[in-house]
């Protein structure tokens, strides 16, 4: 049976569907397929623009037909049957239909265009990333639900690191509780496969490396193809430690950062985590509705900017040019509060703020958390 969270999802869905005057949408990827279907088995789920979702189920239909919030789920023997089984139903003659495309394979893409020749493809992705931007309320509680999870790992962390522990044995505590706490143990990344771990233990120059990932920082890393995230080097005395996880708690994801340092650590340091905290609270106060996510980041710049560390902000010497990222199935979701970027912001929207500072040779500073959009600004949800 459709229960009234996924009929409202498909209904937002069938709408932009049908303003796009698309005769419907072909679903693959596993993450959208969970938020329309609730199921992330391999399927092919078809949402015609008017009418009812037919999910095609091709390995473990049992598994799917328990797991669907839809009241039509039928085997699929081979990707040929799709335009027989759809036409079966009444779906036939379609001529213009939307796939992701921002994560669909070519070869995939050429299968789907062999098996309905006729057709005109769009890319529907827009549509789906925009739509999974504002949080329902069930949404929320299960961030809600996931960030407590995650506060009670990072407590937990806090009580047990001590100088003389290499990042990797920093890692395995933090990652063991969080695993014991119900943690996915992974993360859900959308775009190409990355090798994306779950999070990053980085300690004194560690924690200002960075890497292939459009990050402002990633640590060393054990070895060059895992080029991110802990390795066998020793947090000393004096030195900053930097530990940044997501929080994978039942389906959906918070995102936290917290640099531990002592009094040892280099005055730089210190008054870069002053500041970074000082931008978050500055810019979480200001993230109500009407205000574009591109506002947001220029005033985390210009704060950096005016406190004199404008050209270690996000980066050094090739900056990433966002402050913070959507969040919720996925890691990276919309809106990205980044620069340029005019997306008006909404109640209900999340995104993870996150202002660093790096510094080459010395280490990191900065905080993350993952704010809920309200009419009085962004709250956080992670503490």
């Amino acid at each position: 049976m459709i229960t009234t969270e996924y009929r409202e999802r498909i209904k937002r869905f069938q709408e932009a569907l049908q303003a796009r005057e698309l005769d419907g949408a072909i679903i693959f990827q596993a993450v959208d397929l969970y938020y329309l279907s609730g199921t992330a088995q391999s399927c092919h789920l078809f949402i015609p623009a008017m009418g009812e979702p037919l999910l095609l189920a091709y390995r473990n239909t049992a598994r799917a037909q328990a797991e669907a919030a839809l009241n039509r789920v039928l085997p699929l023997k081979s990707f040929r049957e799709i335009p027989v089984l759809l036409a079966e139903v009444g779906w036939h003659g379609l001529k213009r239909l939307g796939l992701e495309m921002d994560v669909i394979p070519l070869s995939l893409f050429r299968r789907y265009q062999e098996i309905f020749p006729d057709c005109q493809w769009v890319d529907i992705s827009q549509i789906l990333r925009s739509q999974r931007m504002v949080k329902s309320g069930p949404e929320l509680d299960a961030l809600r639900y996931a960030a407590g999870r995650h506060a009670e790992v990072f407590k937990y962390i806090s009580s047990v690191i001590r100088p003389g522990m290499t990042e990797l044995e920093i890692a395995a505590e933090f990652e063991g509780y969080a695993r014991r706490l119900g943690h996915q143990g992974t993360k859900r990344f959308r775009g190409q496969e990355q090798g994306m771990i779950p999070g990053i233990v980085a300690a004194g120059a560690n924690a200002a490396l960075a890497s292939c990932y459009d990050i402002p920082l990633a640590g060393n890393g054990l070895t060059p193809l895992y080029p991110l995230g802990p390795s066998q080097h020793r947090w000393e005395k004096g030195e900053p430690l930097l530990i940044d996880y997501a929080g994978v708690y039942g389906d959906y994801t918070v995102d936290q950062t917290r640099i531990y340092l002592d009094a040892a650590a280099a005055p730089v340091l210190q008054k870069a985590q002053e500041v970074a905290v000082e931008i978050a609270a500055r810019v979480a106060e200001k993230a109500r509705p009407g205000v574009t996510a591109g506002e947001l980041y220029d005033l985390a710049v210009k704060m950096a900017g005016q406190a004199g560390l404008g050209e270690y902000f996000m980066g050094h010497g090739r900056q990433v040019s966002y402050i913070g990222h959507g969040i919720g199935l996925e890691l990276n979701e919309w809106p990205v509060i980044a620069r340029g970027n005019n997306t008006v912001l909404a109640a209900g929207m999340v995104f993870a703020l996150e202002p660093k500072f790096v510094f080459p040779g010395q280490g990191s500073a900065g905080v993350e958390d993952t704010y809920v959009v309200t009419e009085k600004g962004a709250v956080s949800l992670t503490y």
